[in-house]
């Protein structure tokens, strides 16, 4: 227990001060500033701070939330996101190596889930970092989400390129959370990947055009700030030197076709890779011995195999609701957000994680549709906050599945002929 304490207390140390920089980057980047210059200052007067100042949560309650310059008041948010990932920082720590909850163990490990605990610091504790580093990535993406109606793809690639590095590195059998798969998956994984790099790079050639190249349809809250602005003009007697791009139910439909023929690529090579491992024995056997004999690689394809899936899943949905209503169903930072949490989770994770990501929604969305005040969510926190979830509770999740996926997957075996080993 001693040693657990001063974990403990070294884990929220250095959370807090991750929670400092995430507040940097909640601030500058959405505004197109650098992270790294200048120095933390004052965002009222500009000064510099001292080294004491920018201490974590301390410094805030020493300034008595003010700042020592010009006296005016500095958000509570910065102690509060500091704190809070303190907090996640020591909470998933005890989760992990004290309780037993976390990353799925290995097959045959003696952990029988909360209170067993068989995780060892000394060992997994890469699995650790980078499940923190994905929720720190998702606490600052929430944040700007919540507020702005954006989520900053940077730093979803980031993650994302983390979580496939890795799991090349780390992913063995015996790693709790490991994602090395079969040969099939393996091969669904490659052609994907395959087909998705083909696609972006017909669209750098412009063979193939982005979506909604001008913005965009406006969501509510910017409908509504235009408005004002359009009204504010006309009262002066100006014009407005930009116009809101007008898209109607058709519009916003072929708008949508454009992603379909994107993912033409990866959804063809995906499909044409596993069929060849399931029907030309070959290469089967030649599949079923990279990925037995190459941890790194089976890791590697598992990682890629969670990005497709998790972006696939919310790409699918909002492809289906904007076709079915004629408007913008999701976002595209919420496809890259579950892309980034698919490669560092696995696909398992990552869909189930978007299936309940509504729950958490849920008691808020009903309060703003019986208020009237608006009916469009910011949809990156609820998948956060359900990420952050299934982190901790996925192993039952998947064993209460269990079943019913063997099911699944024996109904499709003996459709295709897929071999079990396979």
């Amino acid at each position: 227990m001693a040693e657990h304490a001063l974990y403990i207390v070294f884990l929220f140390a250095f959370g807090a001060c991750v929670g400092s920089f995430l507040n940097v980057v909640v601030w500058r980047l959405p505004r197109g500033e650098s992270i790294v210059t200048p120095p933390s200052h004052c965002p009222k007067c500009g000064k510099t701070l001292k080294w004491y100042d920018n201490l974590p949560v301390i410094g805030w309650l020493k300034l008595r939330g003010k700042c020592r310059y010009c006296g005016q008041p500095i958000s509570a948010r910065y102690p509060i996101v500091e704190a809070v990932t303190g907090a996640l920082f020591c909470g998933y720590y005890v989760a992990f190596f004290m309780l037993g909850a976390g990353p799925c163990p290995a097959p045959g490990a003696d952990r029988g889930g909360w209170g067993a605990g068989s995780m060892d610091m000394s060992q997994h504790w890469p699995v650790y970092a980078l499940c923190m580093a994905l929720l720190s990535v998702l606490l600052a993406s929430s944040l700007i989400d919540a507020e702005l109606y954006v989520i900053p793809l940077e730093l979803l690639w980031f993650i994302g390129a983390v979580g496939l590095l890795v799991h090349a590195i780390i992913d063995t059998p015996r790693t709790p959370g490991n994602l090395n798969i079969s040969a099939v998956p393996a091969a669904l994984a490659a052609g994907g990947a395959t087909g998705l790099l083909i696609s972006l790079g017909l669209l750098r050639a412009k063979v193939l055009k982005h979506s909604f190249a001008d913005g965009g349809p406006l969501m509510e809250i910017d409908r509504e700030a235009y408005a004002k602005e359009l009204e504010a003009a006309r009262r002066e007697g100006k014009e407005l030197d930009y116009e809101a791009p007008d898209y109607t139910p058709a519009r916003v439909r072929a708008e949508i076709g454009r992603e379909m023929l994107f993912l033409l690529p990866p959804l063809a090579l995906a499909g044409m890779c596993a069929a060849m491992v399931v029907w030309v024995e070959p290469v089967a056997r030649a599949w079923q011995d990279a990925v037995r004999s190459h941890h790194w690689l089976s890791g590697l394809l598992g990682s890629a195999l969670g990005l497709l899936i998790g972006g696939f899943v919310v790409w699918l949905t909002r492809i289906l609701g904007t076709l079915a209503f004629g408007r913008e169903a999701m976002g595209m930072g919420d496809v890259h957000l579950m892309a980034a949490v698919g490669a560092c989770l696995g696909a398992g994770a990552a869909t189930v994680a978007f299936f309940l990501a509504p729950f958490f929604g849920l008691v808020l969305a009903v309060y703003l549709l019986a208020t009237g005040t608006k009916r469009e969510l910011p949809y990156g926190p609820y998948l956060s906050l359900a990420t952050a979830f299934v982190m901790l509770f996925y192993c039952p999740i998947a064993a209460w599945l269990a079943p019913g996926m063997a099911g699944l997957r024996f109904v499709i075996g003996r459709l295709f002929g897929l071999d079990a080993g396979v």
